[in-house]
């Protein structure tokens, strides 16, 4: 007995993708709101950890520089083994600095936070993969990055880049003031 195929309407099959790219356009909003305020979150946070680096080590605070320094002079790089708040290590290094939670019952223990000091808004996409792999607040979204982790978020930022939320400057990426 001779097996019969039944065709595949056409129309019918675009109507299921495009239902699917739907949901999933719908899903990747969410998903974008949230990663988005996680960067909001790691800007902040790398802004006030910067801050209180410079109060620490009694030295001008980046934000107090009119027009913000070209080089890297407001921060010395004497300072090793630093601890911010008890809970923050601090490794600065060049013009970054790598913030590591380290307090044993804070919420955040582990989080790692690499801030570009010449710009706190500024994120290197790695670092943000980073930020993301470690942060309790984003175990949500690890999975989206396991496979292909560095690829994926480069994609995801380059979106949007095209979407005009973020634009590419000089060692990373920049919320845009829209």
């Amino acid at each position: 007995m001779a097996m019969r195929r039944k065709a595949i309407d056409p129309s019918l099959a675009q109507f299921t993708t495009s239902t699917e790219e739907d949901q999933e356009w719908e899903y990747s909003r969410e998903r974008d709101m949230a990663i988005l305020g996680l960067w909001d979150e790691y800007t902040l946070s790398a802004q006030r950890l910067c801050e209180r680096m410079a109060i620490e080590t009694h030295q001008i605070r980046p934000s107090e520089y009119d027009p913000f320094p070209t080089q890297f002079e407001w921060l010395k790089q004497e300072e090793t083994d630093l601890i911010i708040d008890g809970i923050w290590s601090a490794d600065l290094h060049g013009d970054h600095c790598l913030f590591m939670n380290i307090g044993e019952h804070h919420p955040e223990r582990h989080t790692s936070i690499e801030a570009y000091i010449y710009d706190t808004r500024v994120i290197d996409e790695g670092f943000f993969l980073k930020y993301l792999n470690t942060s309790p607040k984003a175990t949500a979204y690890v999975p989206l990055f396991r496979k292909n982790g560095y690829a994926t978020m480069c994609g995801l930022l380059d979106r949007y880049v095209r979407e005009g939320i973020l634009e590419r400057v000089p060692n990373g990426f920049k919320k845009t003031d829209r």
